[in-house]
């Protein structure tokens, strides 16, 4: 797992930054059940390698839940089409509208899967890095409130600790027990939070910030492999907008429902899509590539160093 970060880490943020936004983009744009299917396994499988596999199944549970909601609610609701799966209380269920809410939810559960290795490879130091020379002040706060949400969600978790210690539960006892201690550990949360924050700006303020131009901690500078990754990033995104211009990746559902199956030169776009969403998947596998035909040249060195020896 963290072999395959490092070998990410690598690279500028620019084209890590890249990759993701273009990612982003393409499957914004790509409304076919079977290309999203194959890119969310890729982008599952990537995301799993990159992240803790416990960290994996906690969201993991979420989205297909997600997904549900939106395979559902939207049939219920989108009457338009002329398939007719069945009726549920003299409404018809229709076939496009199942169809929609596949895409629907598809487009939403790859999004989120791509996002939850986002914090991994695109680090806020990296992050920072990036927009603090242009928009110090939003990058700065953008940087504080992806690291928020954690860190509120790791510091309950501690004072719940504390405070089942002390006897007071929000899982155990009568309803309004239990409502009382949620709001005594809420009250200890942000009491907790706000002071943090106060030292925090008396710290930034002490040092200065915002006075002078801000020096980097850690310099990146793009190198030939970077140029070289940004060149097949840009390559491969316009081939896949110049797909989905032509119609490629995108099922046709009204007024005519168009046939799931791949056909013709949908391959080519698909091939594309998912050679895009796997990009750092084969970038890793090259620097593991690299990696190992090293190590076999240098144990060859070396067992010729000692043989030549005796």
């Amino acid at each position: 797992m963290r072999k395959m970060v490092k070998a990410l880490h690598r690279y500028h943020p620019f084209v890590l930054l890249l990759y993701y936004l273009g990612a982003t983009t393409l499957v914004m744009l790509y409304k076919h059940p079977v290309f999203l299917l194959i890119g969310v396994l890729i982008l599952a499988f990537f995301s799993f390698q990159v992240s803790k596999q416990w960290k994996f199944r906690s969201w993991f549970v979420m989205l297909i839940l997600l997904v549900v909601m939106f395979l559902i609610i939207n049939p219920l609701v989108d009457r338009r089409g002329t398939h007719i799966l069945f009726y549920l209380r003299h409404n018809p269920i229709m076939l496009e509208g199942f169809i929609h809410g596949l895409i629907l939810a598809l487009s939403i559960f790859t999004l989120m899967v791509l996002f939850s290795s986002y914090n991994e490879i695109v680090t806020a130091d990296r992050f920072l890095f990036l927009f603090s020379k242009w928009l110090p002040q939003w990058a700065l706060l953008t940087m504080l409130a992806m690291r928020f949400v954690p860190l509120l969600k790791a510091r309950l978790k501690e004072i719940e600790t504390v405070q089942q210690g002390k006897g007071l539960s929000v899982k155990e006892g009568k309803l309004k027990e239990r409502m009382r201690h949620g709001l005594l550990l809420v009250q200890i949360l942000l009491t907790w939070s706000l002071e943090d924050a106060i030292q925090t700006a008396d710290s930034m303020a002490a040092r200065g910030y915002g006075l002078n131009k801000r020096s980097k901690y850690t310099p990146y500078y793009m190198t030939a492999s970077d140029w070289l990754a940004v060149f097949i990033i840009v390559v491969i995104f316009a081939i896949g907008v110049f797909g989905w211009w032509l119609g490629d990746g995108v099922l046709t559902i009204y007024p005519v429902l168009e046939t799931m199956i791949i056909q013709g030169r949908e391959w080519f776009y698909l091939v594309i899509f998912n050679v895009y969403l796997g990009l750092p998947l084969i970038a890793a596998g090259r620097e593991a590539m690299k990696w190992r035909t090293w190590k076999q040249k240098t144990s060859f060195s070396n067992t010729q160093i000692q043989n030549s020896t005796y």
